[in-house]
């Protein structure tokens, strides 16, 4: 039998079924307008239209022949399944549909909020938080994979999206949280972006979306006022608009496509402080299918970014200014060549180029010329702050075979055969301007003043330190390999899989500075704050290092099975029990290779700063070699460094680790084996997964499906102080309790960690410089979860989909500790990692036991539709601590410990929810054209949640004398949910 494929996003394809009736075609893009036409002399002509392709999935169609001529045709309209019968996987396919009907911020973190068992550290409310990327994790944790088009292109350092997107450049977004094939590395979610492309029709498509503080709403509620909240984050405008067009070179053999995107959102956050962002997309796609048994694509996006303010906070008002390594934004490439020898052989091929390069300067000292000033009591920093600039490229090849043979030794299998290569590289640098703060305005205990050799409050002492400014230039050499074979037996399906990954870390050679670095702004830093006998002295004592290539003998090996069964239950295609066995490891970033890299290379000096009149100096805000002291040891009385000639009064070896360290401060040139020993056993992070489910097709295109997820996540790594020279490394028996938690510090009761033992270093422990990097012994973290999903295409005038998640994550301490004083508050408790505080706001531990997500499309009469996404969860978890010192501990070098006041995961912000809608006129311009009128309103109810709190630190309290001193930040609210607003919105597509 003959059996055609035609489409409007490729030529037409031709497949001679099997002798067992079977006929195949791959790697097809995702379209909802397929044809298959059947042919077989002496049978009616079969045509089924409309059928529906998602990437990822399989869509089994079973064509049934009737006798008669070929002339006569029988045409259907295809229901395409809702359920995949050969797959395990777990997530969610978005469709252009659902992106482009639902009411969302309109970037792809919104659209993986909607995704099951996916949790997110933000709320995005009409874009007001589209200007910069989310944190985000699923299944209990692991490193999360970007991939566009099919190609992987996760930034090598962040482990992140190295780009930002044109939202109606996306075909379908392809999401996946659990049950993943060999061709996927690790167990974290991984996201595939899948852009459009050009078909036989020319098509021309744009928007303009407006929000605008007009049409925002205020929720200053008068508890928020009454906490001390002068103002919440709110939208002053954001403008989204774009193009696309595409159409066909050459019909039936060559396309184009590409498009334009700009975001520019002007949003004011709760400080008062402008977090202004301007986010411009470029891609361009070509397709070719000169004959019908090859296929190729070249592919480019650029993604620019340009941010005012970012990461502006409560100690950091003024945020940075970030830019583009490039003119026109971090570039992602693509070529790719598909061949289908045969029916029954696919081979692709790809090449992949991306570099995730940006540059971060603070708003307040764009020339990095001004020194860095810290408000101790404050907490707040001034002048300026650390510039940080990236470069981050990847290379990538990968080359994929697709064996089908319907009857090997009884039964049908699907052969897959794949090899990858990628070059990753991360170039960093990020310092003060002159490499360089102080600190003044003590509020906390720091020198003895007179003469009882305790420490005293000093409010007008200050504190200096300079440093080598921090750089690298690492490297990761990668590799893999894997096999999986589908084998179908009837109505069983079993698939047995192996991957290989092979990862080699590497260090490329670079220079550090410290005085006199490369930056036009270190000269103007220093001379505004050092006398020039300053400058020289501390550009003698700690000069700049070269550092050269490093190539460690050493790399992750992973093997990582991958085994899953699926099985017809009633043999109608329709109800599939899945069960699937899978590991995983873990992506090195480049930041791997930094436990090569040769010691004493970093080189850091403190000072105690004496320029007060009122402690001996000349208060002319200058440094003057007269003015620079050291405390160590037991020895809390200030010391003088340096006589007039810039020589040393004292043996600086008495400060070592106290005043300086990092170096050899009497040959500054010298480097030494690496800081880190790193163990056989220490690698990559292990995750063994178990998932259970059914999945149902419930009615034509509406299918629900029930899982149960188990995962261990283990073989984790921690590092010890170690010295080499007796390979003594630090262990729990070097701990000795040396008090109990006082039940009051200050205004505050330290709850249930009152009464508490505090444990700290023995007498005797040395201080080492050196660590051990090992698997932590015993650690290990589980996760839990029954979830329901439930997905219902756009049919019969409406659409449905959602997820409810319960969900349990701990971790286990086992033998893997050292200091036992908080391990009654988080030993066998629940998992909530910080994140998010380096995407623009402070970190906050996220983990909720229930996640509720909805979202669905009615057409109404009159072209009409209104649509919704709902959102709730449990509220993200707070710490409760505070800070001990205590000056009677036994070892002068471990007199501080934070100690929890409550069990970690007690305190949490409240259960969150959020409702959008939206109100949409579709306008006929043609038989394919179709204009759209759209009003958004999110945060409907106009809620005031706090999203993100500092931490509940209550401050440091010293067991000396009771003093304490309060933490300037403690409980305060950081970010209010953006008020109701509404967004207007005009798109066309023709």
């Amino acid at each position: 039998m003959t059996v055609t494929l035609t489409g409007s996003k490729t030529a037409p394809l031709t497949s001679i079924t099997s002798a067992e009736g079977k006929f195949r075609f791959i790697s097809l893009p995702p379209a909802r307008d397929y044809v298959i036409k059947a042919e077989l002399e002496g049978f009616k002509t079969v045509i089924r239209e409309n059928i529906i392709v998602v990437v990822g999935r399989n869509v089994d169609i079973t064509l049934t022949m009737e006798m008669g001529a070929l002339e006569e045709e029988v045409t259907v309209i295809a229901e395409t399944p809702v359920v995949d019968t050969k797959k395990t996987t777990v997530g969610a396919n978005v469709t252009r549909e659902v992106l482009q009907s639902l009411p969302t911020a309109r970037d792809p973190w919104v659209i993986l909020q909607m995704a099951p068992g996916v949790m997110v550290d933000r709320e995005n409310v009409g874009g007001s938080e589209s200007g910069q990327q989310a944190s985000f994790m699923a299944r209990g944790g692991g490193s999360d994979q970007w991939a566009m088009d099919g190609v992987v292109i996760t930034d090598p350092s962040a482990i992140s999206s190295p780009s930002y997107y044109d939202f109606d450049a996306f075909e379908e977004m392809n999401i996946t949280t659990g049950g993943a094939d060999v061709t996927v590395q690790t167990g974290g979610v991984q996201i595939n972006l899948v852009t459009r492309r050009g078909g036989n029709q020319v098509s021309l498509g744009g928007r303009i979306y407006m929000t605008d503080s007009k049409f925002q709403a205020e929720n200053l509620t008068d508890e928020l006022r009454a906490e001390g909240v002068k103002g919440t984050n709110v939208i002053r405008n954001i403008k989204d608009y774009g193009f696309n067009f595409g159409g066909p070179i050459f019909k039936d053999k060559a396309w184009y496509w590409m498009s334009f995107g700009a975001q520019d959102i002007k949003t004011t956050n709760i400080y008062g402080t402008p977090d202004d962002t301007l986010l411009v997309n470029y891609a361009a796609k070509i397709n070719a299918q000169i004959i019908p048994e090859n296929r190729f694509e070249a592919f480019a996006h650029i993604g620019q970014k340009e941010k005012w303010g970012r990461s502006s906070s409560y100690s950091f008002p003024g945020g940075w200014h970030q830019t583009g390594k490039y003119h026109f934004g971090s570039p992602i490439v693509k070529f790719q060549d598909e061949h289908m020898f045969g029916d029954n052989l696919f081979v692709s091929v790809k090449y992949s180029f991306s570099d995730a390069g940006f540059n971060m300067i603070p708003m307040d000292d764009p020339n990095m010329e001004k020194v860095v000033a810290y408000d101790v009591t404050k907490g707040i920093y001034y002048n300026s702050y650390s510039f940080y600039r990236a470069s981050r490229p990847i290379t990538q090849f990968h080359f994929l075979s697709n064996y089908f043979n319907d009857n090997l030794m009884g039964a049908s299998h699907e052969i897959k055969l794949g090899f990858e290569y990628s070059d990753r590289t991360g170039q960093h640098q990020s310092r003060y301007p002159g490499n360089m703060e102080y600190l003044y305005n003590y509020n906390t205990l720091t020198v003895d003043i007179d003469g009882d050799n305790i420490p005293d409050l000093v409010p007008e002492i200050k504190y200096f330190s300079f440093w080598r400014g921090w750089r690298d230039n690492n490297n990761v050499k990668a590799m893999a390999a894997y096999f999986s074979d589908t084998i179908n037996i009837g109505r069983l399906n079993i698939i047995i899989g192996l991957r290989y990954d092979r990862q080699q870390p590497q260090i490329l050679a670079f220079t550090k500075g410290a005085v006199n670095d490369a930056q036009p702004g270190d000269k103007k830093a220093w001379e505004s704050l050092a006398k020039p006998n300053v400058i020289t002295t501390l550009d003698r004592v700690l000069p700049g290092l070269e550092i050269p290539t490093v190539k460690p003998d050493y790399a992750w090996n992973v093997f990582s099975p991958r085994i899953g069964i699926t099985y017809d239950v009633f043999g109608t295609g329709k109800t599939i029990a899945k069960l699937s066995f899978a590991q995983y490891g873990d992506y090195m970033g480049t930041g791997w290779a930094d436990y090569f890299l040769p010691s004493y290379t970093g080189g850091w000096m403190d000072f105690w700063w004496l320029d007060a009149t009122s402690l001996g100096g000349n208060g002319d805000g200058m440094l003057d070699l007269n003015e620079l002291y050291w405390t160590y040891g037991n020895v809390y009385q200030p010391q003088r460094v340096f006589d007039d000639n810039g020589n040393f009064l004292l043996d600086p070896w008495l400060a070592y680790g106290y005043m300086w360290g990092s170096y050899d401060i009497d040959d500054p040139q010298k480097t030494k084996a690496p800081r880190y020993t790193v163990d056989e056993s220490a690698g990559s992070m292990r995750t063994t997964e178990i998932i259970f489910g059914f999945e149902h097709e419930l009615l034509p295109d509406f299918g629900v499906a029930l899982d149960l997820f188990y995962r261990k996540l283990d073989k984790f790594n921690w590092e010890l102080a170690y010295d080499p020279a007796t390979g003594d490394k630090a262990d729990k028996d070097e701990y000795t309790q040396v008090g109990t938690v006082p039940s009051q510090v200050g205004p505050y009761s330290t709850e249930e960690g009152a009464g508490r033992p505090y444990y700290l270093q023995k007498a005797g422990v040395p201080y080492r410089y050196y660590r051990y990097l090992e698997q932590r012994p015993g650690f290990y973290r589980d996760y839990k979860a029954v979830e329901l999903r439930f997905t219902k295409r756009l049919s019969h005038r409406w659409m449905f989909n959602g997820s409810i998640t319960l969900q349990d994550q701990r971790q286990h301490y086992g033998e893997g500790y050292l200091n036992p004083t908080n391990l009654w508050a988080i030993d066998n408790k629940i998992y909530a990692p910080s994140m998010g505080g380096a995407s623009g706001k402070i970190s906050m531990h996220v983990f909720s036991h229930w996640l509720v997500k909805l979202a669905g499309l009615y057409q109404l009469p009159l072209d009409f539709n209104i649509s919704f996404s709902f959102n709730a969860r449990q509220g993200h978890v707070i710490p409760f601590t505070v800070g001990i010192v205590d000056y009677n501990a036994p070892n002068p070098r471990n007199r501080s410990i934070t100690v929890y006041c409550q069990e970690f995961g007690k305190l949490r912000l409240p259960n969150f929810w959020n409702l959008d809608i939206r109100l949409e006129k579709v306008i006929k311009a043609s038989e394919t054209g179709r204009i759209y009128l759209m009003a958004d309103i999110f945060n409907v109810f106009n809620k005031a949640h706090i999203n993100r709190r500092y931490d509940k630190h209550l401050g440091t309290y010293y067991m000396h004398n009771g003093y304490f001193a309060p933490n300037a930040t403690n409980f305060m609210a950081n970010e209010v949910l953006n008020p109701r607003v509404m967004r207007l919105g005009i798109r066309f597509q023709f």
